[in-house]
Formats: C-alpha cells, sequence, structure tokens
C-alpha cells in the first residue's frame, strides 16, 4: 500500500451485504400476503421505492415493520469482510455509511456487523451521502446506488460494485468494479 492514508466511506446494502436477493424474496411476500393488488415486480427495481408500485402508506408500513428483519438476515458478499480487514491492516480508517433511516437502523446495522466481524471505525446513517463526506473529509465512497454515485463522484472517487440498478452511472472518479478483490486494487491506485 502506497504511504496515503484515506478515509473510506462504504455503504452497507448490495456493497458489504447481499441485500437485494433477500429483499425482493420478502417484498414479494409482502406484496401478496398484505398489499393483495395483483402487482407485478419491477423487473429494474432493487429497494423498497421502486421493487413495486406500492403506495407511500404501504412503503412506509414495509419499512416500519419489515425491512428490519431483511437487514438482520443478510448475508455478506465474498471477500468483503477480508478487504475490509486489509484496508484497517493498511491503516485506512472505514466509516460505514448506510441511508438505512428505520426505526433501529443503527442498532441493526451494527448487530449486522458485528455478527459477521466486519470491522470499522464509524457507522453513520445518513440519507445525503454527498454532504456526510465532503463534512467527514472521505477521500473514497463505495457505493452502489445511482444517486450517491452521481452525487458524490463531482467531489471524490466512487467505486461501484457494478450492478443492473447502476449501469448507467459513468463518468470521471467514477471507478467499477466486479468484486471485492477489484475494489483493493483501485484504492491501492487511487491511494498509491
Amino acid at each position: 500500500m502506497g504511504a496515503n492514508i484515506l478515509n473510506i466511506a462504504i455503504d452497507v446494502d448490495n456493497t458489504i451485504t447481499e441485500t437485494k436477493p433477500l429483499l425482493k424474496e420478502y417484498c414479494k411476500k409482502y406484496n401478496d400476503e398484505v398489499v393483495k393488488r395483483n402487482l407485478k415486480p419491477n423487473p429494474d427495481g432493487f429497494a423498497v421505492k421502486n421493487l413495486y408500485d406500492w403506495t407511500e402508506d404501504e412503503k412506509q408500513y414495509f419499512i416500519d415493520n419489515i425491512i428490519e428483519e431483511v437487514f438482520d438476515k443478510v448475508k455478506i458478499k465474498k471477500d468483503s469482510k477480508e478487504i475490509i480487514d486489509k484496508l484497517i491492516e493498511d491503516k485506512h480508517k472505514i466509516f460505514i455509511l448506510t441511508a438505512r433511516v428505520t426505526k433501529n437502523g443503527y442498532e441493526v446495522t451494527e448487530k449486522s456487523l458485528k455478527k459477521n466481524k466486519i470491522s470499522y471505525n464509524e457507522i453513520a446513517i445518513e440519507k445525503d451521502k454527498k454532504t456526510y463526506c465532503i463534512d467527514n473529509n472521505i477521500d473514497i465512497l463505495i457505493d452502489d446506488e445511482e444517486q450517491n454515485i452521481m452525487s458524490v463522484s463531482p467531489f471524490i472517487p466512487v467505486i461501484v460494485l457494478k450492478d443492473k440498478h447502476n449501469e448507467n452511472c459513468n463518468g470521471k472518479n467514477i471507478f467499477k468494479v466486479n468484486n471485492w478483490k477489484e475494489i483493493y486494487k483501485v484504492i491501492n491506485k487511487i491511494g498509491g
């Protein structure tokens, strides 16, 4: 690793964890058993806001009553723990930066990270990741969601785990990767 010590902010869902498959499963069950309006899933959907054409009240009910169970049960992505451990060994500061603004978002995130032995320096629950990154002198953001990628990349490099929902994110400071081993290589390139 190069001599530069970096502040690295890392998203949780679909970045450290494999949230989308489990979320789709829970949303389908909720849609079929609670909403009961024969809605079809959006093939491009990846979050509560866009998987189904639910009303705002239906979305809020899912967020208030169901989503934290999804957060509790998600599995981590291959190599995410090992690479985060390596980044900490390299003396980088790791900020877990998630938009899990649910009733117990912080506690559920902390519990999940502990259960999966994910190391970090700080956890932040923030919807406005651009402001957080600027205010906290973040050097690199690792994220998967288009709005975060496009709002933060004009200011700092964003490493993006490729997925269908972010395939249109391109431009200066956007580094697309397929896995956590590639994330580590990009961080070394940027920080080296």
